[in-house]
Order: C-alpha cells, then structure tokens, then sequence
C-alpha cells in the first residue's frame, strides 16, 4: 500500500516563505494548501473509523460514503499532477465507453476518469513544502481508509479464502523507471436526457401534430421518436442550442462512434452535464475542450469525496476466479478540479494570508505570565475566523457545475 516516501517536520514551514518573489504556481499551491479542507495530519480527526463508510440515501445510489462527524459526505482537497497518457485515464473523446458495443445503456453510464500523481517530492524547488505535504498526505490517508474498510469487513468473514477481491484508491505502475502510485478521480455522470428504451415505445402527440409528420407510418418510426422525445415526423437532427449546454453530438468524435449511436439510438436531445473543472481564470472546461484545455502535467488542486462499492459474487458455474467472492471497488470521486496558478488575485491572496500568519505567529510572543488556556482559545478564533465559509459541507452538486459558461 503507498504510503509517504518523506519526512516533514511537525508543523508547516511558513517560516521558509521568503520574502523574495516566488511564482504565481508557488503562492497558488502555498495559499490552497494551509487553508481548509486541504489535507493534513489532523483531516481525519473528523472522520469516525466505526460505521464508515456507510450507505447514504440522498446520493440516490447503493454505494457506501465516508462521512464527517456530522452524518454528512467527507470531502477534501489536494494538490496533484495529471496524467492524461496514463494507463488508466479516461479523459479522452470516449470516456470511459467500452471498445465495443456502444448503445444507449452505455451512453448513460458515460463518465470521465482523470489519472492523477502526488506532487514530486524532490521538486522543493518549484512546489512550497506544504504543497507537497499535503499531496503526499492524501495518499497516505487513502491508505488509512481503505486498510480500516478492509479490516472490519473482513473480520466478520471465517477465511482469507473468502475475502472478495479489492481494487483499492489509487493504481500501481510497479516496474522500471516510472515505479509510482497513481489516483483515478472519476467524475459524476457526463450525459443527461438519454431516452430509457423501456418506456412506452409510441410518442404522445399533441393537437397541434396532427397531419405534420409521419411518425405513426410505422412502429419503428414511432418507437424513434418516442426515444428521441423530440417532434413528430422522424429523427432530424434539430439545430444546436448556442446558448445552452453543449449536445452529446458536439463531443469530439474521431471515430464516428458517437454519430453512429446517436442515429441508432436518436439521442439528439442528449446534452453533456460539465463537471466542475476550471481553469486558473476560473472559466468552465466543458468535456469537449479536454482534449485541448488540459494536458500532462498541469498541476491541479482537486476537491474529492469517497465511495465504496460492493459487488456480490457471481453465481455462474464458469465465472472467473476474481469473480467468485466477490469484489469491493473502492473510488474517488470528483468534486471540483481547478487548474494552477491560480489568476485570480493570486499575489494580493498571497500577501494577505502571509501577512494574517505573521501577525498571529507575532501574537504568540506574549509574557510568560499569560494563561496558557488564553493562548489557546485565541489560537481556536483565529482557526475559526480562517475556516468559516471555506467547507463544502455537503454540498456534492459541485461535481457538476453551476454555470454553464463554456471558454
């Protein structure tokens, strides 16, 4: 399991911010990382180890969430690189879409994956130590978290030879030079409005209709654009809406693939629900920009909550062997993922926060005859006067984005 390759000292190194001139990435990463929900030593301390991760009805799933000690979804932020070449990222014009087999089913399912790496230790020299700390710390936390699921779960199973087959947070690269763990952030679903084949396979016309198409000619005709849930009289692709959402059809499509699902199944009205990704002036990416607005190597603050998925074992005689206990699938999940530098103000932020550490690193130096419990409760308001405003809370529509204002 990964686990931190470094040591840190036992508080972060505000100390070590110079007074000479650091980046625009530097401040960026320096300010997202000493301010909640960024990870630390302390994040789990608001994480209960008993009953987590526990099932959740308000996310509308069977999946099982790791929850805060209010009963609400956990969430938390680090820094990291992408990976787009990597083996296991699913950023690309399809997504996470099967080679083969395309159909309406697997059009609904459609997400993104983005591969991820921790911050590199060794580079001190482009990234602040809290950045690194904190990057590095999540990965570690991940471990904590999955070993915790695993050991309760399979206290309560008589064998090892029962235990159902784990796929843990984060993916190996085990050989040769590029030896490293990576993390998989999967995003909310990417398609809204794709027709269910299961409902009734005749449109419901209205007066206004009638005599203007030739929709109940015959039953395939009828079962097209009742799917479709467009007008009557066939399946013509209607004219793209500029202002709105961009369409399932407005996705890069170098293979054709998505134009031949769409004429099968008529998902004309499919639009692409945009996760929250932005860039560092903080305008939407839509999923059709990836391939251009994101490469290798950007650095990434991401917000990200967790999910455990339970998979019974199968019941067929010739199943294979990682398939006949069983599996868990442990994921996370993404919430938010804002490219660095930040440009929005990133010096005066910078200035501001360092001069506010100061000030109470200034206020510390009180007389030795002041009470310690003074001292701490000061230490709790300032915390406090930080963090108010700054947790996500429960909020997990921030997976999708609010404004849908494309660059």
């Amino acid at each position: 399991m990964p686990t931190s390759n470094s040591e840190y000292g036992s508080s972060p190194s505000r100390e070590s911010s110079p007074d000479t001139a650091k980046t625009p990435l530097w401040m960026s990463l320096y300010v997202q990382c000493v301010t909640a929900p960024a990870v630390n030593e302390d994040t789990l301390t608001s994480v209960p180890s008993v009953n987590n991760p526990r099932p959740l009805r308000v996310m509308g799933d069977n999946a099982e969430y790791w929850v805060n000690d209010a009963g609400e979804p956990f969430t938390f932020k680090f820094p990291a690189t992408l990976d787009l070449e990597g083996q296991f990222d699913r950023s690309g014009p399809y997504f996470n879409l099967p080679r083969t087999g395309l159909d309406a089913g697997a059009i609904k399912k459609m997400r993104a994956q983005f591969e991820v790496r921790p911050l590199e230790i060794q580079a001190r020299d482009i990234y602040p130590e809290e950045a690194i700390k904190c990057s590095s710390s999540a990965i570690d936390m991940l471990n904590v978290l999955h070993g915790e699921a695993e050991e309760a779960r399979n206290a309560l199973l008589p064998s090892s030879a029962t235990y159902p087959r784990d796929v843990p947070f984060w993916r190996r690269y085990p050989h040769g030079e590029n030896e490293r763990f990576s993390i998989v952030l999967t995003t909310d679903l990417l398609v809204r409005n794709v027709p269910d084949p299961s409902r009734s396979s005749v449109p419901r016309l209205r007066r206004c209709d009638i005599g203007k198409g030739d929709t109940m000619q015959s039953p395939s005709k009828a079962k097209a654009a009742a799917m479709a849930g467009g007008p009557p009289g066939g399946s013509a692709s209607p004219a793209a809406n500029a202002d709105g959402p961009p369409r399932l059809a407005d996705l890069p499509d170098p293979l054709g693939r998505y134009a031949a699902v769409i004429s099968q199944y008529s998902l004309w009205e499919c639009t692409i629900a945009a996760p929250n990704i932005r860039d560092g002036r903080g305008a939407l990416i839509g999923p059709h920009k990836y391939g251009t607005k994101l490469k290798t190597g950007d650095v990434v603050m991401v917000e990200c909550y967790l999910k455990l998925w339970s998979i019974a074992p199968s019941r067929r005689d010739n199943c294979p062997p990682e398939e006949k206990n069983g599996s868990r699938r442990y994921q996370v999940m993404l919430k938010s993922m804002k490219l660095l530098p930040d440009e929005g103000g990133k010096e005066t932020t910078f200035a501001s926060y360092f001069s506010d550490v100061k000030g109470k690193r200034k206020a510390t130096d009180d007389p030795d005859d002041i009470q310690p419990s003074k001292r701490l409760g000061q230490y709790e308001a300032d915390e406090d006067d930080e963090t108010q405003g700054g947790g996500s809370g429960s909020r997990l529509g921030d997976g999708h984005a609010m404004q849908v204002t494309y660059d």
